[in-house]
């Protein structure tokens, strides 16, 4: 029996409303989704560990309560490291925020005296957009343990989740293959096999990379004479992780606390040294040690971050690379998807070519015509 085949329109139609579907879905389900991928990222992160305890015959459960505590006990003396800084940081909140305000007066003073803006304008918006954009001590600390019982909720079930993944881990996989008919069971180890070798190397080189941004960070301001050195090395390093975006926010995160901490000199100092250490990861770091791992080209990356931010909000800005990419494996394994492999990829030309030229069977491109 000759299989149906549906009109341009209709097939066109079912298409656009499974995109909207998967989206909507997304978008409701964020509470339990979003949790769910950052635990299955630390999980594929934490299974060479687990094999390793499993390889010294403890059983399956204790390797992996014990993988995910030591990685809880990582991130805590991580935390703690930083803890001196942001307890002197919100302490001197009120301070800084009166600070920042006078330094943008006298900012907007000297705007109105050389370009003949009219100052005060200048100064009630923006006098409106710090006081909206940082708040007062009292809001702004009362937000801050708001979001931390939040976090700290947040963080349990995606430790919980990673425990679970790691223990039923088997018996994942194994519905996986038996959804699928036996013919494509070999396809399916493979896209498995694939996704947990690229999130592994992914993560591990994100993290490798953060590492050294933080340190390159740190030191430079410390050079600088900048307050605050180490807490502003490492969150702009933490905001780095997004691409494109996070650039941005860190460096206007450091020019501002350096603003109401130090001298005008200072923040040309900041902002120099950050753009220096973004040029060398950029072009250098992430390159070899991240990019090689994920090909992404730069305009679906743009893509994804805008759409993991309207999808899920921050979370989904970190999470938009490791999610093309899973996308991108799963597309290379489907014969009918692989023009969405061509478009989440960065293909070299040479290839491009030489793969129109076996389609259309002449090895002649037309730059040789």
């Amino acid at each position: 029996m000759n299989d149906l085949k549906l009109p341009f329109n209709v097939r066109l139609t079912f298409a656009l409303l499974s995109i909207v579907l998967v989206i909507y879905i997304a978008h409701i389900g964020s509470g339990i989704i979003v949790p769910m991928i950052f635990a299955f990222l630390i999980a594929v992160m934490l299974l060479p560990v687990v094999h390793q305890f499993e390889k010294w015959h403890l059983p399956r459960g204790v390797a992996a309560i014990l993988a995910v505590l030591l990685f809880i006990i990582m991130i805590v003396l991580i935390m703690l490291l930083l803890a001196k800084q942001m307890e002197a940081f919100i302490s001197d909140f009120p301070q800084l925020q009166q600070k920042l305000v006078l330094a943008i007066n006298s900012m907007q003073d000297w705007v109105n005296m050389k370009f003949h803006i009219n100052s005060s304008t200048q100064i009630s918006y923006l006098e409106k957009a710090v006081m909206g954009t940082l708040g007062s001590a009292t809001s702004f600390i009362s937000q801050t343990f708001l979001s931390l019982s939040s976090l700290l909720i947040f963080i349990l079930f995606v430790f919980l989740y990673a425990f679970f993944i790691l223990y039923y881990r088997r018996l994942l996989i194994a519905f996986l293959i038996k959804i699928f008919s036996d013919e494509h069971r070999e396809k399916v180890m493979t896209v498995i096999s694939s996704i947990r070798n690229i999130i592994k190397s992914y993560v591990g080189g994100l993290m490798i990379e953060m590492v050294i941004v933080a340190c390159l960070n740190t030191t430079l301001l410390f050079i600088l004479g900048i307050k605050y050195a180490i807490l502003l090395g490492v969150m702009a390093a933490i905001f780095n992780i997004i691409p494109y975006v996070g650039i941005f926010t860190g460096a206007v995160l450091i020019i501002l606390v350096t603003l109401a901490t130090g001298t005008p000199i200072q923040v040309l100092q900041a902002g120099v040294a950050l753009f220096l250490v973004h040029l060398l990861d950029s072009n250098i770091l992430f390159p070899s040690i991240v990019g090689s791992k994920v090909k992404i080209n730069a305009l679906i990356t743009i893509i994804g971050v805008v759409l993991g931010n309207m999808l899920w909000s921050i979370p989904g800005m970190f999470l938009a690379i490791p999610t093309i990419a899973i996308i991108k494996i799963i597309c290379e394994n489907i014969p009918e998807m692989h023009p969405w492999t061509i478009l989440l990829g960065d293909m070299p030309k040479t290839k491009v070519k030489k793969t129109v030229a076996a389609k259309t069977g002449n090895d002649e491109t037309p730059e040789h015509k």
